[in-house]
């Protein structure tokens, strides 16, 4: 009897187990499968997590005061104007990245020392130069005073990303690296045309052709040191140090919440009253220098 293509054909048994062991074996292959996709979205997830944290860190390094260089002129971060014209004391600019070196009134002197923390978008401090800087620049160019100005940038993240305070402080160290004794008539071109806070504020360019029609020397170099952002490193060490630094403290022991802008002092001593009355101003001016020279020990007579 012939058995036929048929002859070899596997039982139902035979086929009902070689199901069982396919279906086994596209388990094994699924669950297989399934865990490499698991360890895969989970590597993803672990190399994001990673990227995104080294983003931050990165973004903290980067954000943070960097040693640069300093300006030329500005050894305590500030500019001292002192006499006829508003000229600068002029002074080395320091190793890059080191501590700024205050400045110390003479004792006895009758020449008092005004200090000003000021920031260019403020309109405080826009406020105090409009009510007070031709009473200051009276007191310094008759010698009763000398002004030292600090710019610093607290509102850096008040002009829609651009930074303005940070780079109008940048751009006013670099007339003082280059043209120091045009600083106090740059110094008021930019509170005559302050921007408004919350806006952009003057680009690079802008504040370049701003600094021009004070007529600087080394206009070139001013330019120059404005387009390489040469002293935003600077800027941002000086802003951190008179927030944080030994000037802090000093505000806080003479009554004021800390350094804000604008923040004024005389000999040392914090300027509690309105910004925008020069006449108790200079009554605060008038009772310091006063104090100061009656605590000047007597000079003892030739013998």
């Amino acid at each position: 009897m012939s058995t036929g293509a048929h002859g070899n054909r596997p039982t139902r048994n035979q086929q009902r187990e070689a199901a069982r062991a396919k279906a086994k074996e596209l388990r094994e292959q699924q669950v297989k499968t399934e865990k490499r996709r698991r360890l895969f979205l989970q590597g993803g997830i672990g190399l994001g997590i990673i990227a995104i944290a080294t983003i931050f860190i990165v973004t903290l390094a980067t954000s943070g005061p960097k040693e640069g260089p300093r300006p030329a002129n500005m050894a305590s971060d500030g500019i001292v104007l002192s006499g006829s014209g508003m000229g600068a004391i002029l002074s080395d600019a320091g190793a890059p990245g080191s501590d700024p070196i205050a400045t110390t009134p003479t004792p006895g002197s009758s020449t008092v020392n005004i200090v000003v923390y000021q920031d260019y978008l403020c309109p405080a401090c826009k406020a105090f130069d409009e009510a007070n800087a031709q009473q200051l620049q009276t007191l310094v160019e008759a010698g009763a005073a000398t002004l030292e100005l600090h710019p610093i940038g607290m509102l850096a993240n008040r002009s829609a990303g651009t930074q303005y305070s940070l780079r109008s402080t940048a751009a006013a160290a670099c007339v003082a690296e280059y043209s120091p004794n045009t600083f106090w008539a740059v110094n008021q071109a930019f509170y005559l045309n302050q921007p408004q806070e919350g806006t952009p504020g003057w680009n690079d360019d802008e504040l370049k052709a701003l600094i021009a029609k004070q007529k600087p020397e080394n206009q070139t170099k001013i330019d120059k040191c404005i387009a390489d952002q040469t002293f935003i490193p600077w800027a941002k060490q000086a802003t951190d140090y008179a927030l944080n630094g030994p000037m802090a403290d000093a505000a806080k022991q003479s009554g004021a919440n800390g350094v804000g802008t604008p923040t004024i002092l005389v000999n040392g001593k914090v300027y509690t009253g309105s910004i925008v009355d020069p006449k108790e101003f200079l009554a605060f001016i008038t009772q310091v220098a006063g104090d100061s020279a009656s605590t000047t020990p007597a000079t003892p007579a030739a013998g």
